[in-house]
């Protein structure tokens, strides 16, 4: 039994902050601001002092097994300029000289004087005997070299999005090119790669991780080996399998299907293919792209439902917003169901019917609110694509008001996957009346992420009952300014009360993997 004295951010429904915490093997038993006496004797006692005891925190959306990958190798989001680009993947490929294909990413046009994207003779100017695969920011695009083109599938070249002479890849070319490069990535390496990532989420507090997995590895080989890890580790992972096959997530018997890649149902900002209604300010001739026809779209979601799985479909412009929202709203018409709790990732644009169609379907919206205050793609960008369109990106308190789930995520890789900095995001939304206060941008990471993946009953917020599933910050987030929430540090990660440690190996991974068989994940 522990008990804890401080400040107790409890996430609950009422935002409640109390003065004790008792935990007894693993659950918390006691929550409030007077200890009752049978505690009272207790000689284990931990005082917190400025310090603060909150739940872990959670990941809403994350690419998992794309982002260890890119945690484990180069980041250039650093770099402001081409050379230091240059000398981040030099300074990578003297360091690892067995890897076949440096993977790299966070190349970002807005972030280097030169404003644009690096091309691949460029490149070659740094590394010429190696390929290399530099994946862009907004993760739907990338630059390679001469190698590394060399090394791609010719069918490649004939894809939409392909460009010889720069080395830059958009659209179907991507998306393919991602996929055989995933490939080259071996088992042993990967599994390496997992580990290291869940320590580094651990890092960042994070004990419950909704991760989108299906990314082009021979057999699904991501979506598995995640779940394999995640019943090897205490951190929580709930995986959403990226494709429209039903068939593939009735095989793993999983219940939840979509995210990202063969789920997207449209692009990015960043490489303005995301869906318009009308089209991009600065170029008139371009709305984005809608990847399925809605007829398509509308089946899958109706196939999925009447399965009574749990959906998750990536939009981000208003257009495809719509085809998202009236998709879902067919299938619950066709199979109703009351606590189905499907999802929006990112939802960016949505237009004012939309938005209560959401609210009356009890469709959950998980954003992104990190990208909010990210020089990578900075406000300006967004007024300069959609003109007065960006003023309308994620208007998060409105959502809030409307009784909409609205969850936080990270997109790592796209984001870093540090909550406390898409709290404060959150927080401090580039239009005032968009943003939401700490106590909302705190259930946005911990108790709204639960709720979203039926865990709302153990985890999320630190009620009696719960599992102990804990954070403890260097300070009190009430008393930190929301500009430098990401200044605090997480000292310590606990699940059912006991303090996490890491640093576990493949074999004993593989060991745990197989005792917990029938874990959730």
């Amino acid at each position: 039994m522990r008990i804890y004295h401080g400040n107790i951010v409890t996430c609950n429904w009422k935002g409640a902050v109390y003065n004790y915490l008792v935990e007894d093997e693993g659950e918390i038993v006691f929550v409030g601001d007077q200890l009752p006496g049978i505690y009272s004797d207790h000689l284990l006692r931990i005082e917190l002092g400025s310090r603060a005891l909150l739940p872990a925190f959670g990941d809403g959306h994350i690419h998992f097994s794309n982002w260890a990958v890119f945690n484990a190798t180069f980041d250039v989001r650093s770099a402001t300029d081409f050379y230091e680009i240059g000398q981040i993947i030099r300074d990578y490929a003297s360091l690892d000289n067995k890897a076949k294909v440096l993977f790299g990413y966070g190349h970002s046009s807005h972030s280097v004087i030169e404003k644009r994207l690096i091309t691949r003779s460029e490149l070659d100017k740094y590394v010429k005997d190696r390929p290399v695969f530099l994946v862009c920011y907004d993760g739907h695009s990338a630059v390679v070299n001469s190698k590394a083109l060399g090394i791609l599938p010719r069918g490649i070249r004939n894809l939409k999005g392909f460009n010889l002479e720069s080395g830059q890849l958009f659209d179907r070319a991507f998306l393919e090119a991602v996929d055989f490069i995933s490939g080259k990535i071996k088992l042993p390496t990967l599994a390496s790669y997992l580990l290291q990532g869940v320590d580094t989420l651990a890092g960042y507090g994070v004990g419950l991780a909704h991760t989108v997995e299906g990314v082009g590895y021979p057999r699904d080989l991501d979506v598995d080996l995640v779940r394999f890890i995640s019943r090897s580790t205490p951190l929580q992972f709930r995986t959403y399998f990226q494709t429209m096959d039903t068939e593939k997530v009735f095989k793993r018997k999983l219940p939840r299907i979509g995210g990202c890649f063969a789920c997207a149902l449209d692009g990015s900002f960043g490489t303005r293919d995301a869906a318009l209604g009308e089209p991009y300010t600065d170029d008139q001739n371009n709305s984005g792209v809608l990847f399925y026809r809605d007829e398509e779209v509308n089946e899958f979601v109706r196939e999925a439902n009447r399965a009574e799985l749990q959906i998750q479909l990536h939009c981000v412009g208003d257009a495809a917003v719509v085809q998202a929202v009236n998709a879902l709203e067919a299938a619950l018409k066709d199979y109703p169901r009351k606590n189905h709790r499907h999802t929006l990732i990112h939802a960016c644009l949505i237009p004012e019917k939309s938005l209560e169609k959401i609210a009356e379907l009890n469709i959950g919206v998980n954003i992104q609110p990190g990208f909010l205050i990210s020089p990578l793609e900075p406000p300006g960008y967004y007024e300069k694509i959609l003109g007065e369109r960006a003023w309308k990106i994620w208007p998060i308190k409105k959502m809030l008001d409307m009784g909409i789930n609205v969850s936080g995520g990270s997109d790592a890789p796209v984001g870093t996957p540090n909550p406390l900095e898409g709290m404060s995001g959150a927080c401090n939304h580039y239009v005032t009346e968009n943003a939401v206060g700490l106590g909302d941008a705190l259930c946005m990471y911990t108790y709204n992420i639960a709720h979203t993946s039926f865990d709302e009953n153990e985890r999320g917020s630190l009620e009696e009952g719960k599992l102990a599933d804990m954070v403890l910050l260097s300070g009190n987030p009430f008393e930190t300014d929301t500009r430098n929430l990401h200044q605090l540090k997480v000292e310590k990660l606990y699940f059912s009360g006991e303090e996490y440690d890491g640093n576990m190996s493949i074999p004993q991974a593989f060991i745990e993997g197989f005792r917990n068989r029938d874990a959730r994940g």
